[in-house]
């Protein structure tokens, strides 16, 4: 794999960058990155592994690897492997989240091959031959990965050797006989829970049982009180019918009732009217007896009241005719010396009277006078009867209308009298019938055949022996639903039981194969790869490709090194203990006595050599033959703990490497001999890099 350009855009310090400007291609072999601290050198190398594998390759957010005040960030990176040319473009904008573009160039044109994050995941693992993990152990040895190499116990250099190198078959074995010890205690466990002893289930089988034969005689008692309850019900009248032999008595009992209020509003008519008896001739005569009396009442009235009128009139005359005599015998009472001097003048026709014509006519007058008030009187005496008779026939008459309408509503009262009580005797002969049907003449002797004080309570005992008989069935019913219930209990408990054995017995088994696989993890496959893989095939290989560098790097003090195993100690797996040869005095000596120059340079060499023998490894012979083709290494600050002479050692083998297509090599020191070689001036002015490559 050889890395041909690179473009940023908005990607952390990087504004707009290209790598190279222009329309060059990135050269192989070393390519020195340079710059001061905190100028963005890393985050060349981390827009590398964003393009190709996304976040995860960087160990950071894509929210995080935007620039400032920026809304979005891309980079594009082209590369060739094994003769082929690829580009990947990756884009992240918040609002539209992340997107991918894997193309290949062929015919003269850019194809693409996959535009989602996972297809391009796996178009990248085929055409590098590595899994995303071990792609990424062989490109970038980290900042400070050499340290951690260098100070490593064994433990975790075997643990590092078997993660870079991905030994698929035995570590995918332990792993998996660790998620078979994990699964298999979770599915104990969760049996365990489930699992209850035999002998448990065999006491509930025992105490249904116990119960089935309580429900069974409770069952037969309430069979027979059924049957008790059914046989006297048969016995009683059949409710229908004494239903509607009390309705009968209901009905006639009101009929009854309402006959016996008729005859006594009839009767209460009758003596209103004035009569004895309601027969129809009676009442007729007596309505026109009183229609005559009316009539000849209003004669009688109308001749009184005639006569008071002709006698006020006779009054009338006679009372005038007195006061004339009266005024006429004033006159003849006049003296002779009046003051016209004339005497007594005759009141009629004016002619002068001696005194004895005088006294009699006065005498005349006094005689009519007498007359006439014997007359008032009489008339007076006779005019006051008058008003007493009219009262009396009045009264009378006002009276006669009420004993009219009092004979009519006995008439009337007499009708309904008839009909009320022909309708009781409609009625009871209905119930006669009605009792007929139940063999019995009346109603004492049907409450007498069946011992009760009344039909309400022949009926209620009915309706209690019916609720009774419904009861009772209800009781039956469920008795049966609970008998079959329970025997499928027994059933389903017999069926659990034997369940329950088997279930102890696959708990059994199960904790017996969870014992195996742990001593075959513990005691086989890691032992194995220890003993096998590290000591017969990787030791070798890794000793090989890196003595070269350790000699390059330490101006060949340091000769070899060499990698032994350790057994498991405690808690501890096996491991491996770093050995070097120190050609100055004649010894093997372990990393912590070298110096931390020493130790950082032995570990350069020892990572390097790890990536140089990824394309060749392979940890069994009979191990498929997969060349991965990530030829290039990307090494971040891995100078620090090296001199100045050491330092140009370095550089001066990595010029020389061609186990690499390309080799980026991060610094901030100075270093000697890298003339010639290819740099990335790496520059920052406020919150913005720069980077320019000069060959």
């Amino acid at each position: 794999m050889k890395l041909v350009n690179l473009e940023l855009r908005n990607f952390k310090p990087f504004r707009n960058l290209t790598l190279p400007d222009g329309d060059g291609e990135l050269p192989g072999g070393l390519i020195i990155i340079r710059g001061a601290n905190s100028t963005g050198k890393s985050s060349l190398l981390e827009a590398i592994l964003w393009a190709l594998w996304g976040p995860t390759a960087v160990g950071l957010t894509n929210d995080e690897l935007i620039s400032f005040a920026s809304s979005f960030c891309s980079v594009g990176l082209e590369f060739d492997v094994a003769g082929s040319r690829y580009k990947v473009k990756r884009t992240y904008d918040p609002a539209d989240g992340m997107k991918v573009i894997l193309s290949k160039f062929e015919s003269e044109s850019w194809k693409r091959i996959a535009d989602k994050s996972q297809s391009v995941g796996s178009a990248l693992e085929g055409i590098l031959n590595l899994e995303p993990n071990q792609a990424l152990n062989t490109l970038l040895v980290k900042q400070g990965e050499v340290g951690v190499i260098a100070a490593a116990t064994p433990t975790v250099l075997r643990d590092l050797l078997v993660k870079v190198y991905n030994i698929d078959l035995l570590g995918q074995m332990t792993k998996q006989l660790e998620n078979l010890e994990g699964d298999l205690t979770s599915q104990t466990k969760a049996l365990e829970e489930e699992f209850r002893p035999p002998e448990m289930i065999r006491e509930q089988i025992e105490d249904a049982k116990s119960r089935i034969k309580k429900e069974q005689d409770d069952l037969e008692e309430t069979k027979n009180e059924r049957m008790k309850a059914q046989e006297l019900l048969n016995s009683l009248p059949e409710p229908k019918t004494l239903k509607t032999v009390r309705n009968l008595i209901e009905e006639l009992e009101r009929t009854e009732h309402e006959n016996n209020q008729n005859i006594k509003l009839r009767d209460r008519e009758l003596k209103a009217a004035g009569l004895g008896d309601s027969s129809p001739k009676i009442t007729r005569a007596r309505i026109a007896s009183l229609n005559n009396e009316s009539q000849r009442l209003e004669k009688e009235r109308s001749a009184a009241e005639t006569k008071q009128s002709q006698i006020n009139v006779e009054i009338g005359k006679s009372k005038g005719m007195k006061q004339d005599l009266e005024d006429k015998i004033e006159q003849l009472h006049i003296p002779a010396d009046s003051e016209d001097g004339t005497g007594i003048v005759c009141p009629t026709c004016q002619r002068p009277l001696s005194d004895e014509e005088s006294r009699e006519l006065v005498a005349e007058y006094r005689n009519a006078l007498k007359e006439h008030e014997s007359r008032i009187e009489g008339l007076e005496n006779e005019k006051k009867s008058i008003p007493g008779q009219i009262r009396e026939k009045e009264e009378r008459l006002r009276v006669i209308p009420k004993l009219i309408d009092a004979t009519e509503r006995v008439i009337e009262q007499e009708r309904e009298v008839k009909r009320s009580a022909l309708q009781a005797e409609k009625i009871a002969r209905r119930l006669g019938q009605a009792l007929s049907k139940m063999e019995v003449e009346t109603i004492q002797k049907l409450l007498e055949k069946h011992g009760a004080r009344s039909v309400d309570d022949l009926q209620n005992t009915i309706l209690k022996l019916q609720e009774t008989l419904n009861h009772l069935k209800t009781r039956q019913e469920s008795a049966g639903r609970r008998i079959k219930n329970e025997r499928q209990t027994v059933k389903e408990l017999k069926g659990k039981e034997a369940e329950m054995k088997e279930l102890g017995a696959r708990i059994e088994t199960m904790k017996e194969l969870k014992n195996h696989a742990t001593y075959v993890r513990r005691k086989l496959v890691s032992g194995f790869i220890a003993d096998y893989v590290f000591q017969k095939r990787l030791i070798g290989i890794i000793r090989k490709a890196t003595n070269q560098y350790v000699s390059s790097f330490t101006n060949a003090q340091y000769t070899s090194i060499d990698l032994e195993p350790t057994p498991a100690k405690g808690r501890s797996g096996a491991g491996l203990v770093l050995k070097i040869w120190d050609e100055r005095d004649k010894a093997n000596k372990k990393t912590s006595q070298l110096s931390f120059g020493d130790r950082t340079a032995i570990s350069l060499g020892l990572r390097l050599g790890i990536s140089r023998t990824m394309s060749s490894i392979r940890p069994f012979r009979d191990s498929p033959s997969i060349s991965p083709r990530v030829r290039c290494v990307l090494l971040d600050e891995p100078l620090g703990g090296l001199d100045r002479g050491r330092r140009t050692s370095v550089v001066r083998n990595l010029v020389n490497d061609e186990s690499f297509e390309q080799i980026f090599l991060i610094t901030h020191t100075e270093v000697q001999g890298w003339e010639g070689v290819p740099v990335i001036e790496v520059n920052k002015s406020g919150t913005t890099s720069t980077a320019v490559l000069s060959e």
